[in-house]
């Protein structure tokens, strides 16, 4: 188990346990995550106005005015559906193609959108 934690990360998306709930991702250990390895990705957001934006933070604890070029970096804060993961995790590992709406959910762009906020 601390293997596989340990492993490259592939996929980072904010999403439910229904899948796990309905017992189609069984549960096979549980072990405290390594934070410090899961980048957290900013946010932009809307407050007041539709034309005053923000860059906040995953945990919605900072907030503050973009920087010039960030607004087109971030994303608005979004969940995925367990399905859509699974989806993905069965394309990384050959088992159905690939489809480039998952690219938003790899590592790599996760982190291009890790700002300090």
């Amino acid at each position: 188990m601390t293997d596989i934690v340990a492993d490259e990360i592939a996929l980072v998306a904010p999403t439910m346990d229904a899948l796990i709930w309905h017992g189609r991702w069984p549960l096979v250990g549980n072990l405290a995550p390594e934070l410090d390895r899961v980048p957290f990705p900013a946010y932009r957001i809307t407050v007041g106005a539709a034309d005053r934006w923000f860059v906040e933070t995953f945990d919605h604890a900072r907030r503050r005015l973009p920087n010039p070029g960030e607004l087109e970096k971030l994303t608005n804060p979004t969940s995925f559906a367990p399905i859509r993961l699974q989806k993905a995790i069965r394309a990384i590992n050959g088992l159905e193609p690939w489809d480039p709406t998952w690219d938003e959910l790899t590592y790599a762009s996760v982190l291009a959108r890790c700002i300090v906020v």
